[in-house]
């Protein structure tokens, strides 16, 4: 739950450019104040005053004039509302108000409005947590401050007020680093279910890319933590479904793949709205593109091929087809083959800073054939972990010699912290190896080695996009 950029929002709405800020530097002062229910909703204020430079602050308060109040008002009140929802979070019964606008001091804004699912409760273990951008990596991914003619000071106080009742289990660590001069600190303060949050960020004049990253290198969470009564949860699932058919004869292989986007419905229909408007030839073409390369790169001869992309006009799921004639990728040592086959199915090595803030559904059924006179001479044991309601599974069926079907499924629950997340992919091998041997008859040229599945990566690029 990130800030809403407030008075930068402003800037970039009425075409003010922060990086022009003089030598007399950028200085803002922000407080947001949160009152919590129990159904996890908050009355919101945000507070926030530009005290320079003189140049900035006067070319906003010219465009504030020139456009009016009113509408500037219902502007900024507007802009607010979208940065957020970018964030996964909606606010309602905005307004706002703008102060010293027609004054020469500083200027402050105040958006007030209400937050629904503002705390977010976990079944998993029974807590409801705030994250707040302490650092605004939100706002500053926005500008750059390499760029900025001065020097840039965000001063920042964050107060939440928590249910009546609420029992503080967590609260974010004080926090200071530094680098040529620049520097960022945070303080926390707690009183009763009153939590407060200081953060102090200062990139001096002339800040390097290697300051940001010594300052800001080490991705944390800040999280408010509580427990007391039990809420509602508003996961959302994310579900793919893949069928392989990969058949090895003499001379080439021949690999058939469906993928099956199931799920959000939300977000099914957006990759459709925006594979139209990018153009289906085009789309399949840069899918093409994409499994081809990662087999080339794996050392595959990729002998033809072609994509197809279906039920864009429908309302079921988004299906991506791929079929493609393969040669050459072996993986032979001293007449055995390997197969490799990865049953965390590419969710192994996800990046989140605290907890799974959604539903993960993949499953995928891949059947491997030989050519006649080939034989599996070592196929690996099933594997079946149940932790806290997450789920990974790898069952290997022996159709006949020369033939296995791969039944794998992996289930990843809401909440799950990183911590937990990253002990259950412990306990299941990165890879898993399926030997066999060619008959007398036949040759290597076709065999495939490790199943190459890019996809279209809707599970991954989600988590990326609503990183805490």
């Amino acid at each position: 739950m990130r800030k809403s950029g407030l008075l930068l929002v402003l800037f970039l709405v009425l075409g003010l450019v922060a990086g022009s800020a003089s030598a007399n530097g950028f200085h803002e002062a922000q407080k947001e104040e949160y009152w919590v229910s129990w159904d996890g909703g908050a009355n919101v204020t945000l507070d926030t005053i530009l005290y320079g430079p003189t140049d900035l602050l006067n070319r906003t308060k010219e465009s504030i004039l020139g456009i009016g109040i009113k509408n500037a008002t219902r502007l900024f009140a507007s802009q607010t509302a979208q940065k957020l929802a970018q964030q996964g979070l909606k606010l309602e019964n905005a307004t706002a108000e703008i102060i010293g606008y027609n004054s020469t001091g500083p200027l402050e804004t105040i958006v007030r409005g209400y937050i629904p699912n503002f705390a977010k409760y976990y079944s998993y273990d029974g807590v409801w947590e705030i994250s707040l951008d302490v650092l605004r990596v939100a706002d500053l991914y926005q500008i750059d401050p390499t760029k900025m003619n001065g020097s840039v000071m965000l001063e920042n106080t964050f107060v939440v007020h928590l249910p009546k009742g609420a029992k503080v289990t967590a609260l974010p660590e004080n926090y200071s680093a530094t680098s040529n001069g620049s520097y960022v600190k945070i303080g926390v303060s707690r009183n009763g279910s009153d939590v407060v949050i200081h953060s102090t960020i200062y990139f001096a004049k002339g800040i390097s890319y290697a300051d940001i990253q010594k300052i800001y290198g080490k991705p944390r969470a800040f999280v408010v933590q509580y427990r007391g009564k039990p809420g509602k949860e508003n996961a959302t699932t994310w579900k793919m479904q893949i069928f392989n058919n990969i058949t090895v004869g003499k001379n080439q292989t021949v690999f058939n793949s469906v993928e099956k986007y199931l799920e959000p419905e939300s977000y099914i229909k957006y990759l459709k709205v925006q594979i139209a408007y990018q153009g289906v030839d085009k789309a399949e073409q840069g899918l093409y593109q994409r499994y081809a390369q990662a087999f080339q790169k794996e050392g595959v001869t990729v002998r033809s091929g072609k994509v197809g992309i279906l039920n864009l006009n429908s309302t079921g799921p988004l299906v991506v087809e791929y079929h493609f004639i393969l040669q050459n990728f072996t993986r032979e040592v001293n007449g055995t083959y390997v197969y490799a086959y990865d049953p965390k199915l590419e969710l192994g090595t996800m990046k989140f800073l605290n907890r799974l803030d959604a539903n993960i559904n993949e499953t995928k059924t891949t059947m491997f054939a030989l050519p006649k006179g080939a034989k599996f001479v070592e196929i690996p044991k099933n594997i079946e972990i149940n932790a806290n309601g997450n789920r990974i599974v790898l069952k290997v069926e022996r159709v006949r010699d020369s033939e296995v079907i791969i039944k794998s499924e992996v289930f990843l629950r809401y909440g799950t912290p990183l911590k937990d997340y990253q002990e259950l992919m412990s306990k299941v091998p990165n890879k898993v190896e399926f030997k066999y041997q060619l008959g007398s008859g036949s040759n290597g040229k076709g065999i495939c080695g490790p199943a190459l599945l890019v996809a279209l990566a809707v599970l991954p690029l989600l988590l990326l996009k609503r990183r805490p």
